[in-house]
């Protein structure tokens, strides 16, 4: 399988306006699609009021996909959710791309040089379930949208 990868361009800000700033996530390619549960980005929202570590906001200006695309699924928009374990400060991150009549799925993993060998659909929904119902495991958790 060709790889595929994700550029996420975000927005610059008014005195780094000549950097281009970005993220690349690997592409999952998994043949079943990882929903992301539907009650993650609500109660996400709702943990973000309490706690100064959750940050929401938008900055996602375009996300270009790269390599051997063999699919022709259009995203309606994309999520990128960040998190940060404190045991080890590990770094992780996901990005959600929205499909008609499928709702939020997972289609990208970073860091970049992340094995995806390492993950299963499995994991990664238990990630975001433990993400809500375990937010003190995280020194930072932050959700951006475009």
């Amino acid at each position: 399988m060709d790889s595929i990868i994700y550029k996420v361009i975000f927005k610059a800000i008014q005195y780094m306006e000549n950097k281009n700033l970005t993220l690349n996530f690997k592409n999952l390619g998994f043949k079943k699609p990882i929903i992301v549960p539907s009650r993650f980005l609500q109660e996400l929202k709702i943990l973000s009021e309490k706690s100064e570590n959750i940050l929401i906001f938008q900055n996602i200006e375009e996300v270009i996909t790269v390599g051997n695309i063999n699919s022709n699924v259009n995203y309606n928009y994309y999520l990128i959710i960040l998190f940060t374990l404190k045991s080890g400060k590990d770094k992780y991150g996901y990005l959600i791309g929205n499909v008609k009549n499928l709702g939020d799925i997972t289609i990208g993993i970073w860091p970049f040089n992340r094995e995806v060998s390492e993950l299963t659909p499995e994991i990664i929904i238990e990630n975001y379930n433990n993400i809500i119902n375990n937010p003190s495991d995280y020194s930072k958790i932050c959700l951006i949208s475009q």
